[in-house]
């Protein structure tokens, strides 16, 4: 009972694939300009926005902000691979 119904579902899907794509070169067919090739954008798409951008000692905070952070804070130092291995 379960073979024929495995064989009668292999049957509808081989005739279903078959008619559904008669022809599945035109499925491949595309004709978009904009598509055909063009990797660089053009230059109207690329506008350059400038942006002042306030240096390490200038002062980046509003005049009356009092903050209790010092001007220039400690960093951590970042683990690389060379000394996070373990001591032998």
């Amino acid at each position: 009972q379960l073979q024929a119904f495995i064989l009668k579902a292999r049957e509808k899907k081989s005739l279903s694939q078959a008619t559904t794509v008669p022809d599945p070169l035109s499925q491949l067919i595309v004709d978009d300009p904009p598509s055909k090739g063009s990797k660089r954008k053009t230059p109207e798409e690329t506008a350059r926005i400038s942006i002042q951008i306030p240096k390490k000692g200038g002062g980046a905070t509003a005049e009356g902000d009092t903050t209790d952070a010092p001007p220039n804070p400690i960093k951590k130092k970042r683990a690389t691979r060379s000394n996070t291995g373990r001591a032998l």
